[in-house]
């Protein structure tokens, strides 16, 4: 590697973490304006920590699950002596800009980059993708490092952090069974068909459904409207079939597993409506690995609509 490819290679990394930067800005500021318009979790995250006292009379407050989240905003608050909405935006600046910069510098080319541009754009600017980060963030914080820990080479850190993911926020956890389920189907002493796969997930994806709804497990009912269901079943068949491959890959695998469980819950009235994001960041990243142009295009193509709905879904709900 000569020195002029090692400065193009440094060159291109700043500029990734430039827009990182700028990205993890722009989420703050949209934690900042969910706060102001009483819209998403926020409010309900700065009303418990600004009225701890109060409200840890009537609960129980473990270091299972929540409480690991709670003890970390707790100590980042007293130990910086700033207000709680301070911290909880620099949280989500932190871990958007981490997740952004992950994507940036495993973009291959500068040919590929042309074409994932706009379509790069328009998953992280995305509502669903964007509030990933700005309003659910004890979400955020479990999602970025199980990104983390799936591009991790070393075996033992990647369990660890799958752990800590899963502690962090259990709705990691079907994430983390569909790794090793597509490690399993994959393995080369089974070797699951593509056929085969599609609907062994689908299968999954009303089991994790059934399971959560018959134990109520972090579940809520489904508030969407019917539209907006459709825009979930539209998504959900361009994430199947857009490319034959991405059910061979780790992260179309996990994405097409995710949505699938989002229209399971649908049908079953029981909102995984969350997980959207995550599973399009997933394919997302397949697409980035696959570098196939082609490919690209059209799931370019079919999801700008898709933007362009729930971002006007979005400013008519603030309006």
């Amino acid at each position: 590697m000569n020195i002029f490819t090692i400065k193009k290679y440094t060159a291109i990394r700043f500029l990734g973490l430039l827009c990182s930067i700028a990205y993890g800005f722009f989420v703050a500021a949209s934690l900042q304006r969910l706060y102001l318009l009483g819209s998403g979790d926020i409010n309900e995250l700065v009303f418990f920590f600004d009225d701890f006292g109060t409200w840890a009379a009537f609960n129980d407050f473990s270091i299972r699950g929540e409480g690991i989240f709670r003890y970390f905003i707790f100590a980042l608050v007293a130990i910086f002596e700033l207000k709680t909405l301070t911290v909880l935006s620099y949280v989500a600046f932190t871990i958007s800009s981490i997740t952004f910069y992950i994507f940036t510098i495993n973009i291959r080319s500068k040919k590929y980059l042309l074409y994932l541009l706009p379509l790069f754009l328009m998953v992280f600017f995305t509502p669903i993708v964007a509030n990933l980060y700005a309003s659910s963030i004890r979400s955020g914080i479990a999602f970025t490092i199980l990104l983390i820990a799936f591009i991790y080479p070393n075996v033992a850190i990647r369990s660890i952090l799958f752990g800590l993911s899963a502690l962090i926020h259990l709705s990691m956890v079907p994430l983390i069974s569909l790794y090793f389920l597509f490690h399993m189907f994959r393995h080369k002493r089974i070797n699951v068909s593509s056929h085969s796969l599609y609907i062994l997930l689908i299968l999954y994806s009303f089991f994790i459904a059934i399971a959560a709804y018959l134990y109520q497990f972090n579940t809520t009912a489904v508030h969407s409207s019917i539209y907006y269901k459709l825009l979930i079943f539209f998504l959900a068949l361009l994430l199947l079939f857009t490319s034959k491959k991405a059910i061979k890959n780790i992260y179309g695998f996990m994405s097409i597993g995710i949505i699938l469980i989002v229209v399971a819950g649908n049908i079953l009235d029981v909102s995984f409506s969350r997980y959207t994001g995550n599973a399009m960041i997933l394919y997302l990243f397949f697409l980035i690995k696959e570098a196939n142009p082609d490919i690209i295009k059209v799931f370019s193509l079919g999801f700008a609509p898709f933007f362009a709905l729930t971002l006007y879904y979005s400013i008519a709900n603030l309006l």
